[in-house]
């Protein structure tokens, strides 16, 4: 990616951020950006054995793919790209629970959901896994991240091509298995 295709893709975002509920956890450190709503979807089995069933109340995450293309910016080895987007994402998962443990309808809140492309190794995180069925907003949503791949990934069009089946997949979180690992401490007594 060029820098002037990121320049106008930073101020798209500044209009995109403006034009959605997306909430930032922290603006200049953190890689995800949520929305607070109700679950709309298939029941989901979370790894420590609970569930989020429609109409419960979650955080969808976002992965501030701008700061991502950011990060990314110059970088050609693709190990090193993995590697810097899983600290980031270990650096924001503490930041992502204490915000969620600080919302008046924390209580309430059942788990983190989220749909990526970039789902490889999830479940070390905490994150269960599972394909997200074949409707046309998820077809919509897949073609949406392969431009984001393109764009973002230095060799995004030769990766997609040995990728032809890149799978959209959930990942999702109970809220108490997202504490009982990133909550700190001292956090956790008015969680």
């Amino acid at each position: 990616m060029n820098s002037g295709i990121l320049s106008l893709w930073g101020i798209w975002d500044t209009v995109y951020q403006c034009c959605t509920r997306l909430q930032y956890v922290d603006r200049e450190k953190n890689i995800f950006r949520i929305v607070l709503l109700r679950y709309r979807g298939e029941v989901l089995a979370t790894a420590d054995g609970q569930e989020i069933r429609p109409g419960d109340l979650i955080i969808k995450l976002h992965i501030h793919n701008y700061r991502l293309a950011k990060m990314f910016y110059g970088l050609h080895n693709e190990t090193k790209m993995a590697l810097l987007l899983r600290k980031r994402i270990l650096e924001s998962l503490p930041q992502l629970a204490a915000f969620v443990a600080a919302l008046p309808q924390s209580a309430q809140i059942k788990g983190v959901v989220g749909t990526t492309m970039l789902s490889k190794g999830a479940e070390k995180l905490g994150f269960s896994v599972s394909q997200v069925p074949l409707t046309p907003f998820f077809r919509y949503k897949r073609w949406y991240l392969k431009l984001m791949i393109r764009l973002i990934h230095p060799d995004g069009a030769k990766r997609l091509s040995r990728n032809q089946d890149l799978v959209l997949n959930r990942v999702y979180m109970s809220k108490a298995e997202l504490f009982r690992r990133y909550l700190p401490e001292g956090s956790k007594a008015g969680a």
